[in-house]
């Protein structure tokens, strides 16, 4: 099974954030190491029972995998200039070719989003068009994070404990209680997507003059007269303070994350809105939603621009 462009998708986690996965590139094994570096000593020690050396030869296997013998995809998050690489999970087919044993690492700081669990629910849906049948794994017993991403996936499993560790086998075969099991999850993550929209705890609005009468100007005062309980932040060209509330010239300058960026602006402009406060929402490293409010008449045309971009 041959790696393609193709195999890359996009997830959402527990707490609305989306989370790429996708196979490592020969180009990846750079920022492999140094995710592996970044791990701390107790992760490295859960993941390879032991602390490895941490040179190239580490990730080696993890490339350019070919699905049949090996296969691996890495989860990254979106950053300003690129992506971070947060996750990797791999497999390994054993002499039995119906069993593969499976390893997973997420990064400390992202551990408890729910990285690990979709990350094993892509990795076997791979493993199961390959021909495999079963996951093996072992997982120190102390290794309690690890051991509930098996347990909640909605895999059948069996446990067996020797010497310190837990050797954890069971079907990847997408069952009735498993495809329930993603479809909870599913339902969680996207109502934690969608509650930056419904219920924000900062908006920032995008074109907010300090002329009365204009759409951008009217909708900010209209969060401020609504008895908005969060921060709200008013973003012009100028920067002018809009009711009393100091502006911003881009979303971007704004110190605070932003749930919900509403833009009203010429449509010639909205793009560039778009991304700015998409920048800023990298880094911050927040959710974000956007709201676009355009005039009845210039809507055609922001759809072709959109389009062409």
């Amino acid at each position: 099974m041959a790696t393609t462009s193709q195999d890359s998708v996009d997830v959402i986690l527990r707490d609305g954030g989306t989370l790429r996965l996708r196979p490592p590139r020969r180009d990846d094994a750079v920022a492999l190491l140094d995710f592996h570096r970044g791990l701390s000593n107790e992760s490295l020690h859960s993941r390879f029972h032991g602390l490895p050396n941490l040179r190239p030869q580490l990730v080696e296997s993890l490339l350019e995998p070919d699905w049949s013998s090996r296969g691996a995809l890495l989860g990254t998050l979106a950053e300003d200039d690129g992506e971070r690489v947060v996750a990797v999970g791999n497999y390994v087919r054993l002499r039995d070719p119906s069993v593969a044993e499976s390893a997973f690492t997420v990064a400390d700081a992202e551990q408890g989003r729910g990285i690990g669990t979709r990350l094993l629910e892509q990795l076997a849906a791979r493993a199961a068009a390959a021909g495999i049948e079963r996951f093996v794994a072992e997982v120190l017993s102390e290794n309690r994070s690890m051991l509930g991403v098996f347990e909640r996936a909605g895999f059948e499993l069996k446990r067996h404990l020797e010497g310190g560790v837990v050797e954890v086998e069971f079907p990847i075969a997408a069952t009735e209680r498993f495809e329930v099991s993603v479809e909870e999850r599913d339902h969680v993550a996207v109502v934690a997507s969608l509650r930056p929209f419904f219920e924000p705890t900062s908006v920032a609005v995008v074109g907010a003059s300090a002329r009365r009468g204009t759409i951008g100007g009217e909708l900010f005062r209209n969060v401020l007269e609504g008895d908005f309980a969060g921060a709200a932040y008013p973003v012009n060209p100028k920067g002018s303070p809009v009711a009393g509330v100091r502006g911003y010239r881009a979303v971007s300058e704004i110190p605070d994350p932003v749930d919900l960026a509403v833009i009203a602006v010429p449509s010639a402009h909205v793009l560039e809105a778009a991304e700015d406060a998409l920048v800023q929402r990298r880094v911050q490293r927040h959710p974000r939603q956007l709201r676009i409010i355009l005039h009845a008449d210039r809507v055609d045309g922001f759809h072709r621009r959109a389009t062409r971009q």
